[in-house]
């Protein structure tokens, strides 16, 4: 069990003055990053490459190692998780241009009852947050769910609750979401593994923070569908409003940088791409990988079939042969040009550049953690503290979402402190510690979240009726992951 690692790492060591003056290390480090990026609003890239040299210099390393110790972790992780993090973005870019988030979202609102819509959004939004970041969904998603309140006279947070939701917790629990991916480097914690408790414990968290809370909450928050947000926002399914508002990292990437005139093609698809082939193409990543972390559990094979599922189940591969497969579903077999679709590839990399640089600075500030020795005086402070390492990963996750207002990093700082705790641990409980890091990252959103006033603006709320929605939202599904997480802990 994740819950008696840390004191078994702790047997028979004594604590000594180097471990106090580390966490002392530690301490000073969080703080650097926490001053930087909340009082100073100096770039999260910029904040933690001072804190990682902070950390080599305060433990007595030489300028030279401290240089060293951070390119080392930021070509590691940029390796490993900045790639995967381009692939679902051409993905997701694919996704957007082809019109297969209207569709989705339309036949499941043509089909499903009004009172039961609530349920479909959140289904909606979960599938379609799979290959995409949740600001870029949330983004795509909400001109639709204006459009839809406006024209039906359908509450907005009635209708909108259940996409936040949705997009939340894809995004803080099933890789290949930049926070799950960088847990599950740091805690050596098998991919496909962590990708199937992920799906098992989004679904009870999508249920509670989505459909029951919204069931709850939108009588009792006044909201509206703001007049500004209405013109610019339902010009149409593949109107230019569709990423005209919110932060310019979401602007980048919505479908109004593909609309208008375009030299590579039509900005409009001659057909939309049919509900199952949409479904099939975003799933098809998940089912590789699925398929790979079945045949893991089985007994060990040296057959064609296994070699082939092994290499297609990889998670890069898995992204890299999905996207060669949408460059068909929703490019060229729509009636889409090589020049639109080569345009289309293009337009997939400058959103996710902030992300990469973020975390390969993330990957330097663990590499520095671990270089000094950190990793003992943790291991100690845990095992005298007799706390749950599944917990603690989640507490100090949970923290620095609260402080710094970053889900990406809260879970790369957790994830430097509490990874070199996971040497030892079973794939089955590294996967949950992942988890965990996850779920603590999801913790209260709120003031200093930047997707915080993006959701105020778009509901109409005032800050306490955005306080009360998407502040408690993302605490109720924080909680009940958490409260999965330690009961499958006791399971498995």
């Amino acid at each position: 069990m994740v819950c008696s690692a840390a004191g078994l790492l702790a047997a028979d060591q004594s604590w000594t003055a180097e471990d106090t003056w580390l966490l002392v290390v530690v301490g000073v480090s969080i703080a650097v990053v926490v001053l930087l990026i909340s009082w100073a609003r100096i770039h999260p890239f910029l904040a933690l490459t001072v804190s990682a040299l902070t950390v080599s210099l305060l433990a007595g390393e030489s300028a030279q190692k401290a240089i060293v110790s951070f390119t080392t972790g930021l070509g590691r992780i940029t390796g490993s998780v900045g790639v995967l993090i381009i692939l679902g973005a051409v993905l997701g870019r694919m996704l957007a241009d082809s019109g297969g988030i209207e569709q989705v979202v339309g036949t499941l609102t043509r089909v499903v009852r009004p009172e039961r819509l609530p349920w479909a959004l959140t289904l909606v939004a979960a599938l379609i947050g799979l290959p995409m970041f949740f600001e870029v969904g949330f983004v795509m998603l909400m001109p639709l769910v204006l459009q839809l309140a406006r024209q039906t006279n359908y509450p907005v947070l009635r209708a909108g609750m259940p996409v936040v939701a949705g997009l939340a917790t894809v995004h803080a629990l099933v890789p290949p979401h930049p926070g799950p991916l960088i847990a599950i480097q740091a805690v050596h914690a098998p991919v496909g593994l962590t990708m199937l408790y992920g799906l098992l414990v989004a679904v009870p968290c999508a249920i509670v923070s989505g459909p029951l809370f919204t069931a709850y909450i939108w009588p009792r928050v006044p909201a509206h569908v703001p007049d500004s947000a209405t013109a610019a926002f339902t010009t149409g399914p593949h109107g230019d409003g569709a990423a005209g508002h919110g932060t310019g990292r979401g602007s980048a990437s919505g479908p109004a940088s593909a609309s208008g005139a375009d030299d590579a093609g039509p900005a409009v698809p001659r057909s939309l791409p049919s509900l199952a082939v949409t479904v099939g193409t975003i799933l098809l990543p998940i089912v590789l990988m699925t398929l790979k972390a079945v045949y893991d559990s089985m007994p060990k094979s040296q057959g064609t079939l296994y070699t082939v599922v092994e290499f297609l189940g990889t998670p890069m591969i898995a992204l890299l042969v999905t996207v060669f497969v949408s460059l068909f579903t929703f490019g060229y077999s729509l009636g889409f040009s090589r020049l639109h679709v080569q345009a289309s590839l293009a337009r997939s990399f400058a959103p996710v550049a902030g992300v990469i640089v973020i975390v390969g600075a993330g990957g330097g500030y663990s590499q520095a953690l671990q270089d000094t020795g950190v990793d003992r005086a943790v291991t100690l402070a845990a095992g005298h503290l007799h706390i749950s390492l599944l917990l603690l990963a989640w507490l100090i996750a949970a923290l620095m979402r609260t402080i710094v207002g970053s889900g990406t990093i809260a879970t790369i700082t957790a994830a430097g402190i509490v990874g070199p705790l996971s040497h030892g641990l079973a794939p089955a409980e590294a996967s949950l510690l992942a988890l965990a890091l996850g779920s603590g990252a999801a913790f209260a959103g709120h003031v200093n979240d930047a997707a915080f006033w993006m959701a105020k603006e778009y509901f109409g709320t005032s800050i306490g009726g955005t306080l009360r929605t998407w502040t408690v939202s993302h605490t109720l599904l924080s909680l009940t992951s958490l409260g999965c997480l330690l009961l499958l802990d006791i399971v498995v």
